[in-house]
């Protein structure tokens, strides 16, 4: 999303463009993604997000209503009005649509062609990029380079550090099944080398949803087995125990209320194995883990028992406590039955907030008391992360001096810190930022110290 909005708009303003495609086909995760492009004012941001960067949350939102025109007027198809804070998009039609109008345009895409550094000249401008195409080293110059390369979600030394040491049983969610996508931070590696500021915050946090864990057969697209409804159920961990509130994750405050299962998840990534069990009961079964509760249309139970993941189904919660100690992978069903006596007997007193491990939303903490009971084993499932670059308002990469590196813009996740442990939403994010960054790259005047590249930078 940020990558392709930024070279249709820059191209729109002018500028001859020039689009780098690590991968095989352009899209990113925008292309796996369920096409929702909506945002919020900026009060609601710094509400649901407070830790957030409040100037790189206004620059999103003040763009938000721009970028919706500019989808528009150029005959994008996304849903919505003009001047809207976003709309929707069918992802493989948009992105199919934004290919065509660039290269319609005269700009040039080229795919299995990473960029392996940016080019600097000697007053330290970004005066274009050496990449590696299929046919060896490229060096190509440019007035103007735009970072889009989607976050770092496939690095174990950054996913390690930051967010789990259980990266090698994360679920990658918006691509296909068992692989490790090539977002290695490609962009925030480059811009860093040039002494670029990480953003101020968001390293510790992503945003996913539970996946099967150790399943046999998962069809594409992934993300259709995601689990939406883990605030309503009681969530144990592979010792048989509740480990974190369902509804507000690690949060005692109130900000997050209506973040969603994307909360519990990015607590099941910090338990071992990253992997954990949701269980419900009936009435939850029907209302929330329903076919309609996501675009995909599976129902999740069945979903994960085709998969070949871990299940139980049984009519007391006993029953299903054995059921889940048979799983061998730890779970005793004392301790499992222990967490849902304890959890039921707060939940029907309305006292949930008072547990050990509260559960803070009191409409969410439901008892699961009605049979048929379900459990399925899942494992944490990673999107995108939250960490990234620091931006100014026009989209341009800030040196840790605090001033902007001349030529160098950045889109999409490779900024950071818009998102923090609650999730904002990345097409929007993508949208806003690429709109900017395109927007002001095409305005940038012609490197003023030449376009000589410094020694230091060039790699050959």
């Amino acid at each position: 999303m940020g990558g392709l909005t930024a070279a249709v708009r820059a191209q729109q303003q002018g500028a001859r463009v020039m689009l780098l495609e690590k991968a095989w086909e352009p899209g990113g995760t925008m292309k796996h993604s369920e096409g929702g492009v909506q945002g919020t004012e900026y009060e609601a941001m710094r509400r649901n997000a407070p830790d957030g960067d409040p100037e790189v949350q206004r620059m999103v939102s003040d763009a938000i209503p721009l970028a919706t025109d500019f989808y528009h007027s150029i005959g994008a198809p996304i849903g919505g009005r003009e001047g809207a804070r976003g709309g929707s998009i069918a992802p493989v039609a948009f992105t199919y649509f934004m290919v065509t109008t660039l290269e319609r345009g005269g700009g040039r895409i080229m795919v299995n062609t990473p960029m392996l550094r940016l080019l600097t000249n000697r007053q330290q401008e970004v005066i274009g990029v050496l990449a590696e195409g299929p046919n060896g080293l490229l060096r190509i110059l440019a007035k103007a380079v735009v970072l889009a390369t989607g976050g770092w979600m496939g690095n174990a030394q950054m996913v390690t550090a930051h967010i789990t040491r259980h990266f090698s049983t994360l679920r990658q969610r918006n691509a296909g099944w068992g692989t490790k996508p090539p977002f290695l931070g490609d962009g925030f590696f480059a811009a860093t080398q040039l002494g670029a500021a990480p953003s101020t915050g968001g390293f510790d946090g992503f945003y996913g949803h539970m996946l099967p864990a150790r399943p046999g057969i998962v069809k594409d697209p992934v993300a259709n087995y995601s689990l939406y409804h883990g605030q309503w159920c009681v969530v144990v961990n592979l010792d048989g125990r509740r480990f974190a509130d369902e509804t507000r994750g690690r949060l005692a405050g109130g900000p997050a209320q209506g973040a969603g299962e994307q909360l519990i998840n990015q607590e099941v990534a910090r338990q071992p194995e990253a992997t954990a069990a949701y269980i419900w009961d009936e009435p939850i079964n029907r209302e929330r883990a329903c076919e309609a509760c996501a675009l995909g249309g599976l129902d999740k139970f069945p979903a994960y028992k085709s998969a070949g993941a871990h299940v139980a189904t049984a009519n007391t919660l006993s029953e299903l406590a054995h059921q889940m100690e048979a799983w061998g992978v730890g779970m005793p069903a004392e301790n499992i039955l222990r967490e849902l006596t304890e959890y039921n007997l707060a939940a029907e007193n309305k006292k949930a907030w008072a547990l050990p491990i509260p559960k803070r939303v009191e409409a969410n903490a439901v008892p699961i008391k009605q049979p048929p009971f379900y459990a399925v084993l899942g494992t944490a499932g990673i999107t995108a992360t939250f960490g990234g670059l620091r931006v100014n308002p026009q989209a341009q990469v800030v040196a840790r001096t605090g001033r902007p590196i001349r030529g160098l813009y950045a889109a999409g996740i490779d900024i950071g810190n818009y998102s923090n442990y609650v999730y904002l939403g990345n097409l929007i994010l993508g949208a806003s930022s690429g709109y900017l960054a395109g927007t002001n790259a095409a305005k940038q005047p012609n490197p003023a110290g030449g376009w000589e590249p410094a020694v230091l930078t060039t790699g050959a």
